[in-house]
């Protein structure tokens, strides 16, 4: 009997064999019930056969059960665990998502950035009128738009002439980019023309990029770069910021030549009587403060009426203009000439020394003398009279100035014209 009581437990050990999944367990608990209730019926005596048949008929059935059980449970689990497989692909693909929203907002807020930062240049750049104005919102916009800090920036003929001036920049002593004449000269050497952008490798990793309107250089932004990565995305920003800012050096320009010319007299080219009279007052306040000196020379053309009385106008007209061309070009540019007025010139000589003056006035005088003036078939000469004045020396004052150097003036027309004359007391 204690076969059978073994062998009705079958099932419980075929569910405790195929725990957790394992449904070979329950299989071969259903075939050692089998076999067991096999034996049973053959070996047991015919009054306990029947026992031991329906004893094995439970081990079986109950074995299948089993087997049943463990199958479903491998059913249910493989079920459950791809659920949990595209949970967890769910999940990777919500996390890569958000990864990528979190990257997009990012790029969206540097891109919102820049564009306010671009925006705010541009509006501050349209109100500047000056150069002065300008230098701080450009060190600003370079800054913030383009995320630097070693930079230069350089303007074409901010003066009126044709060299490179340096604007703005940071962070470039001792850099090829700190100055004009050595970034010209590695561009020159290299071959590279200033009018094209170019990523430049030696001697220091950078990029240079001009500033350009309708084809007409206008400056050349220099960035030097400071880390290994690509320069070709800051290249394309710094393209951008020379375009939006090349507008503005327009604009600085026009405003500078209208102020230029309308300090200029239009027949002689040099400036106007009311800038000569606040230069006087600039220079004399600046000799007192620093203790230096300044001389002014009043030139008068000779007989200039005569000449209009008798070759017209037009004529006079082209004395005056030739004689304004001289005056330009004979002095150096820190100096000051001006029209005083019908065919008065005066000239103002910032820290000149007495000889020298004396000098200069010669020259220019000897210079007028040479010029000939051809009209019909005539050949016209023309001579001037200078008068020489000196701060402190002679006057206290500017108008006292205007006054002395005016009495040489007419002192050297009495000797006859055509001569230089200092005042003395």
């Amino acid at each position: 009997m204690l076969e059978l009581a073994l062998l009705s437990l079958a099932p419980c050990a075929g569910l405790l064999a195929a725990y957790p999944r394992r449904v070979w367990g329950a299989g071969a608990a259903a075939i050692v019930a089998l076999l067991g209730s096999a034996a049973a019926a053959v070996l047991y005596a015919p009054e306990d056969r029947y026992l031991a048949v329906g004893v094995g008929i439970w081990s079986v059935a109950g074995s299948l059960y089993a087997i049943h059980l463990s199958r479903r449970e491998v059913r249910e689990h493989g079920h459950v665990h791809h659920k949990v497989a595209g949970l967890k692909a769910h999940r990777g693909e919500a996390a890569k998502a958000a990864a990528e929203a979190r990257a997009q907002s990012e790029e969206t807020q540097r891109l919102h950035k820049e564009s306010t930062a671009l925006y705010a240049m541009v509006k501050g750049l349209s109100a500047a009128i000056s150069w002065e104005e300008i230098k701080p919102r450009l060190e600003a916009a370079v800054d913030q738009y383009l995320g630097v800090t070693d930079f230069a920036l350089y303007v074409a003929g901010m003066r009126g002439g044709e060299d490179f001036l340096s604007l703005a920049g940071r962070n470039l002593a001792g850099s090829p980019g700190g100055s004009w004449v050595t970034l010209g000269r590695c561009l020159q050497e290299a071959a590279l023309s200033p009018w094209q952008a170019h990523v430049l490798e030696r001697p220091e990793k950078a990029l240079c990029v001009p500033v350009l309107d309708n084809a007409e250089l206008l400056g050349v932004l220099y960035v030097r770069l400071r880390d290994a990565s690509d320069p070709r995305d800051l290249l394309a920003k710094a393209s951008a910021f020379a375009g939006e800012v090349a507008f503005a050096f327009r604009r600085v320009k026009l405003f500078q030549e209208m102020e230029r010319l309308s300090q200029i007299d239009g027949l002689t080219g040099v400036h106007r009587r009311g800038n000569f009279d606040e230069r006087m007052l600039d220079e004399t306040v600046r000799a007192r403060t620093f203790k230096t000196t300044f001389c002014l020379l009043l030139l008068d053309i000779d007989h200039f009426k005569s000449l209009n009385d008798r070759y017209g106008h037009p004529f006079g007209d082209q004395v005056l203009r030739r004689i304004g061309e001289i005056l330009n070009h004979s002095f150096y540019e820190t100096d000051f000439v001006a029209r005083y007025g019908g065919e008065e010139f005066a000239v103002i000589l910032p820290r000149a020394q007495y000889d020298g003056a004396r000098r200069k006035a010669e020259a220019v005088r000897n210079a007028i003398e040479s010029e000939s003036f051809p009209i019909a078939l005539e050949t016209i000469r023309v001579t001037v009279s200078i008068g020489v004045a000196h701060f402190p020396r002679d006057a206290a004052t500017p108008e006292e100035l205007v006054s002395q150097a005016d009495q040489a003036l007419y002192r050297a027309k009495s000797l006859g014209r055509n001569r230089v004359v200092e005042f003395t007391r």
